[in-house]
């Protein structure tokens, strides 16, 4: 090691100063464990032997010079250190080329020789131009023999020297200013240093480094970039800005000098009144004019065009950027873009039938995370596209199938895109090399999406996994594209328990290719071979490339914790602290450590009483339950950290409505046993409930594959519920079918209500009214309000009015007497049995006619003889709501202020309950409808206002089955309408009624509030 780099490694500057040095080393130390990172350590220690050598050296000692090599090859080698040794001479490829046109490079007996010898010379001289790095690429065969050459050179050289063949270098040699045989390789030690001092907010030593590279008497616009950099922390924007501004002048359209000067004036968006950000803007998109797929160019140009309402410029920049991979908080980015283009699109679809339209529409949807609707407009436009996008369909159906989790069809899609791709390709062959190559790596794609499909359907069939082996195989090419595919099929290879076959991989991914994740592969692997030493190894590489990877943690502490290595142990929890990496497995495993575990059976046997006496009180609301029996169970999931017990706690999380903690146990439960449907399940509600009913499908579907014998078939209808919140009736009505169609006769009422209403919003009319003939054969006025509903909301006047004729009849004509009936014990079936007669229901469903086809009167009377005909105000406050609404809809303010003075009863009621459960715990919106309703004629519109914005900290009602809160999207229009603001109101409306047209709020609405003009 030479003494620069012995300095470098040790980040100071050279000095003789023995405390300086073991300051240092202390330093570098405190962050080099030996045992974590051996080959770090050994050059750390290597790095201040050399400098301590150099500490004790006489002031005037000159260093000793080694032998001169004399042997042909020696002889070749000064050639090529004097070439490297002139700043000016390093630049001229030609002189290179003349070197390796040398006669003793030539030679058999001497090439080798000189190859390793300029290899060894690299090492520690490494600063050269892309043109030179190309034409040692060519003449050593640094690439096509990167394998052999590893067995002789450290990684992390051959990781470099690899990089710098394949992608060059960034810095420009033509701008260096200076002496010719200055050391320009410590002016670029120093350009390092600086910018990772200032990576590491070592603001001095930044400044240190500035100032040595000055003193050199060298120039480059890197260093002035760092200059401005240093300026800009410390406060100095403008003189950052006029020194940047400066070189742009002497190096005009610079890539390198303008880019980062974009980026510190982004980094001050706002500043001087947004010239700043105007400014950066115009230099991003120069780059973006000399290179189209710049990366971080395209990043912020997506920002700004959003900014700047140029939606379909915004999403031309982020395509650039989604080819190369994207970060989370681009995606929400990305979303709200297409959340702009998508109005235009979905109205130009509707309108006009546009499959270009359409096509467009689905791809954003795709990346929106939209994918049930994705998948439903797809199928819908597939008739509309033209021949030539038949390949663009086929992938676009592969991906939405990917992400819904449906992943038989993915892979039928696959086949159907790869013969589609190649009769592209040779239907346009020559003319487009640029789509040829983007078609090339389509292929390519179609083959990862089918790994990564067989991948997960090995843990329901584990065949598959020998198929997605199969698939990596084929498209595997020896260079660097390989890694993602051979990182997926090493874990492949675990789950088939061919750990050698992973290790193999692994190792290949780390020594080749530098892909350090492999490593948590390789940890995963020596966890199932139960082999403790390789499960450290691997561990500690995870800690030093990836010190917040929690499972690192949690496996070494689960080795140190079975050998009873208690000090070890504490080592690894004080690691995982203060890394942030700390985990409820790990906690579990600090009791383990002290406390003896108790046997599984009495464990299960805790439970059961746990279930009783702590999850049944919550589950109805009684939340003062929820912090003692979460003790409880926490306790219980230290004695056994599975998957089980995590699901467990996740579910008892749930309960008491602690989503965020809900969700984080499934996750975790997930991540131990990725195909734990039951975690998969649980993950499905806890999504649902929180409103993100995309994913809680794709949870929920991957749950359903990997369901075991005991799951009930009820998650088919589970299903069902969540097409139907995403606005797909057919789908549900399909999915409740299949759950008919294995739950047997083990049916109730509420799965009839629930499969009649999804045939009706699916346009199955007649179906709809089948169903509630056969659910409710003994229960004929419990149907006839089912049906008149279902009519309602089916914009069928004429049946509805039929159907409450028949009702009324069958009441008897006569309501006072049948009433004085009814008090006596009711009205007897065609069985002869009695059942229960709801006059209440009878009104309402007739107000609610009169709301959606009749007049204001006449439902503003139908409601009013609801009250008089038997309406318990105990037990019917749904119906006293429906009586507000429709006074608020038909202006009689005086029955209004009457009605809604009973729901705030209602409410106080319940307000005064103890020690029971609550009604409306898991319908939190239901609940603000009725608060908003009972507010409506006493309090000020800043009042109901603030009652509406509570809605988005509600959890979605879990009975739900509506894409929009119907209760509270109708009090919302009449609370515009109240305002005066008619116009936001219609539009309000509108959309609602493209949603879901059969909602009868906004069919009310519509008829009296707007004149059936909207």
């Amino acid at each position: 090691m030479n003494r620069t780099e012995a300095f470098q490694i040790l980040g100071i500057e050279a000095t003789k100063d023995e405390r300086a040095l073991k300051n240092a080393y202390r330093e570098k130390l405190a962050v080099t464990n030996p045992e974590d990172d051996p080959e770090g350590f050994k050059l750390l220690r290597t790095a201040y032997e050399e400098a301590c050598r150099y500490a004790k050296e006489p002031e005037n000692a000159q260093p000793q010079e080694k032998p001169r090599d004399t042997t042909p090859s020696g002889l070749w080698m000064e050639k090529a250190v004097e070439i490297y040794q002139n700043i000016r001479s390093r630049q001229n490829v030609e002189l290179w080329k003349a070197l390796f046109d040398d006669d003793i490079f030539l030679s058999l007996e001497e090439e080798e020789n000189c190859r390793e010898k300029l290899l060894h010379f690299l090492t520690d001289h490494f600063k050269l131009p892309t043109e030179v790095w190309k034409l040692f690429d060519k003449k050593l065969s640094i690439v096509k023999d990167a394998k052999a050459l590893r067995e002789k050179f450290p990684a992390n050289f051959m990781h470099f020297i690899i990089s710098r063949c394949e992608r060059g270098e960034d810095l420009d040699f033509t701008q260096f200013q200076g002496p010719e045989d200055g050391d320009y390789d410590q002016f670029l030690e120093y350009y390092d240093r600086c910018w990772q001092a200032l990576h590491e907010g070592k603001l001095e030593e930044a400044e240190r480094c500035v100032q040595s590279a000055d003193s050199m008497g060298i120039g480059h616009p890197v260093m002035e970039v760092s200059r401005a950099n240093v300026l800009v922390r410390q406060g100095r924007i403008e003189e950052a800005v006029a020194l940047l501004e400066e070189q742009l002048v002497k190096f005009p359209k610079d890539a390198m000098i303008s880019y980062n000067f974009a980026e510190i004036l982004w980094g001050q968006k706002g500043g001087k009144d947004g010239v700043y950000e105007k400014r950066a803007a115009q230099l991003y998109e120069e780059l973006k004019a000399e290179n189209e797929s710049h990366y971080m160019a395209n990043v912020r140009l997506t920002e700004w065009y959003y900014e700047a309402g140029r939606y379909r410029d915004a999403k031309k920049c982020a395509e650039k950027v989604l080819a190369a991979g994207s970060d989370d908080a681009f995606m929400d980015l990305l979303v709200k873009v297409n959340a702009e283009l998508e109005k235009g699109l979905e109205s130009d679809f509707r309108e006009n039938r546009r499959w270009e339209s359409g096509l467009d529409l689905c791809w954003c949807y795709l990346q929106d995370g939209k994918i049930a609707r994705g998948i439903r407009l797809a199928l819908e436009i597939e008739k509309l596209l033209p021949p030539e996008k038949e390949a663009e369909y086929y992938g676009l159906m592969a991906k939405l199938y990917v992400e819904e989790a449906e992943y038989e069809d993915a892979i039928a899609m696959t086949r159907r895109w790869e013969p589609a791709l190649e009769a592209k390709m040779e239907r346009n062959a020559g003319a487009d090399e640029a789509e040829d190559k983007k078609d090339r790596d389509r292929l390519r794609q179609a083959c990862l999406i089918r790994i990564q499909c067989y991948h997960s359907l090995g843990f329901r069939d584990k065949e598959n996994f020998a198929l997605a082996i199969e698939e990596g195989k084929r498209i595997l090419t020896g260079d660097a594209k390989d890694a993602g595919v051979l990182l997926e099929m090493a874990q492949v290879y675990t789950e088939m328990q061919e750990y050698e076959q992973s290790l193999e991989i692994d190792r290949r991914l780390v020594e080749e290719f530098q892909i350090f994740a492999a490593y948590a592969s390789m940890l995963e692997t020596c966890r199932r071979q139960l082999d403790a030493g390789g499960v450290v190894r691997a561990a500690s590489q995870c800690i030093r490339y990836f010190p917040g990877f929690v499972k690192s943690y949690e496996y070494l502490a689960k080795v140190y914790l079975d050998l009873k290595r208690g000090e070890d142990f504490d080592k690894v929890v004080e690691d995982a602290e203060r890394n942030g990496a700390g985990s409820v497995l790990i906690d579990a495993y600090r009791f383990q450590m002290k406390e003896e575990v108790m046997d599984v059976g009495q464990l299960n046997e805790k439970l059961k009483e746990f279930r009783r006496s702590y999850f049944k009180q919550v589950e109805e609301g009684k939340e003062e339950y929820y912090e003692i029996g979460l003790s409880i169970l926490t306790e219980y999931l230290y004695h056994y950290p599975d998957d089980f017990m995590l699901v467990e706690r996740a579910i008892f999380h749930r309960a008491a409505h602690r989503l965020e903690e809900a969700r984080e146990d499934f996750e975790k439960a997930l991540y131990i046993n990725y195909a734990n449907p039951y975690a998969l399940n649980g993950l499905s509600f806890t999504h649902k409930y929180l409103g993100e009913y995309e994913r809680a499908l794709f949870y929920l579907k991957k749950a359903i594959l990997y369901m075991d014998k005991e799951m009930s078939p009820v998650i088919y209808a589970d299903m069902g519920n969540l097409y139907a919140l995403l606005g797909d009736a057919e789908m549900a009505y399909q999915a409740y079918r299949q759950y008919e169609g294995l739950a047997g006769e083990n049916k109730n009422n509420w799965f009839g209500d629930n499969l009649a209403e999804f045939a009706m919003r699916a346009g199955r009319v007649e179906e709809a009214a089948a169903v509630y003939e056969r659910f409710y054969v003994k229960n004929n006025w419990t149907r006839y309000e089912r049906l008149v509903n279902m009519y309602l909301g089916a914009g069928l006047k004429g049946k509805a009015q039929q159907v409450l004729g028949q009702w009324k009849k069958e009441m008897g004509g006569g309501f006072g007497e049948s009433f004085l009936r009814f008090l006596k014990g009711g009205s007897a079936t065609a069985d002869g049995k009695r059942s229960t007669v709801s006059y209440p229901a009878y009104y309402c469903c007739k107000g609610w006619w009169e709301l959606l086809y009749g007049s204001r009167n006449g439902a503003v009377r139908a409601f009013d003889r609801m009250f008089r005909n038997g309406l318990s105000e105990k037990t019917m406050e749904g119906k006293i709501c429906d009586a507000v609404f429709a006074c608020i809809l038909c202006g009689d303010a005086e029955r209004g202020r009457r009605y809604a003075a009973k729901i705030r009863r209602w409410l106080e009621a319940e307000g005064k309950q103890s020690g029971g459960g609550r009604k409306y715990y898991n319908r939190q919106k239901g609940h603000l409808q009725m608060e908003f309703l009972a507010a409506y004629y006493t309090e000020s519109a800043e009042r109901l206002q603030e009652i509406l914005d509570r809605e988005e900290r509600c959890e979605i009602c879990h009975t739900c089955t509506s894409p929009l809160c119907r209760e509270l999207e109708g009090v919302r229009i009449l609370f515009l309408m109240r305002l005066g603001k008619r116009e936001e109101a219609a539009e309000r409306l509108r959309r609602n009624l493209r949603v879901q047209p059969w909602d009868e709020y906004m069919l009310a609405i519509r008829h009296l509030g707007f004149g059936d003009n909207v």
